[in-house]
């Protein structure tokens, strides 16, 4: 199943949160397409928790993020984002928050004092969404992000959140510059992962999806985008799964 949109929107923009009526295509629409998409994918077992990845930066794995984040909070009262992506954190600017506290803070608290605080998390409020949405940016920088999200704290820690929201979605570093998605996609409930047609070799997408299945996670789809849908050099986003 396709689904293309143009590309208009600016660095940084939450293009599901802008005026649908100044737009060609109903973005939002798109999202909530792969959100059901998601949900559907495996009937047995719910997907509560997903992680999303790419092979190299720059294909729209934190654009996905942040909007299926964004559609989600929507239809469910608590819904969390994480940034994973320690050697490259981006989702803080989609939201316009501070970076220096989170996900790394928390984490090194729990170790100190057997609790997992909710200090670090900030809440997003919207019209369009249901109640609020919840945003855990990475926080300070670590040595070692690879064994932070191997750690079995990290693994606890998404278990207690897995019972306190209805969905979660992280988002992960690239599979091809470094290994932390493995560890996520392996306590997630599945990962989606983004291909970009203007950036990515088709043999780098393959060996990346072959990392990905070799090391046990659970893949629930893929995400093409930036097609290029015209001959004015436009480009938009085609979905799959």
């Amino acid at each position: 199943m396709f689904f293309k949109k143009e590309l208009k929107e600016s660095r940084n923009t939450i293009i599901t949160l802008q005026n649908s009526k100044s737009q060609q295509f109903d973005y939002g629409e798109i999202y909530r397409q792969i959100r059901t998409n998601i949900e559907f994918s495996n009937i047995s077992n719910k997907v509560k928790a997903v992680n999303i990845t790419s092979s190299r930066p720059g294909e729209g794995k934190t654009t996905t993020s942040v909007n299926l984040a964004v559609v989600y909070a929507t239809i469910y009262d608590k819904v969390l984002l994480i940034d994973c992506d320690f050697r490259k954190p981006q989702i803080h600017k989609y939201f316009k928050i501070s970076n220096s506290e989170g996900l790394s803070n928390l984490l090194l608290d729990y170790t100190k004092t057997g609790v997992f605080s909710h200090d670090y998390f900030k809440h997003i409020k919207h019209s369009s969404f249901k109640e609020r949405l919840t945003v855990l940016p990475t926080g300070e920088k670590v040595p070692n992000p690879s064994e932070l999200l191997s750690s079995q704290v990290f693994k606890d820690f998404l278990e207690k959140q897995k019972e306190e929201f209805d969905f979660i979605i992280i988002d992960c570093p690239p599979i091809g510059a470094v290994s932390d998605a493995i560890p996520i996609g392996n306590v997630t409930d599945g990962t989606v992962f983004i291909c970009s047609s203007l950036l990515t070799p088709r043999k780098e997408a393959k060996n990346a999806i072959q990392v990905l299945k070799k090391n046990h996670c659970n893949l629930l789809g893929c995400v093409l985008t930036q097609m290029d849908t015209d001959r004015n050099g436009h480009y938009g986003y085609y979905y799959y799964y």
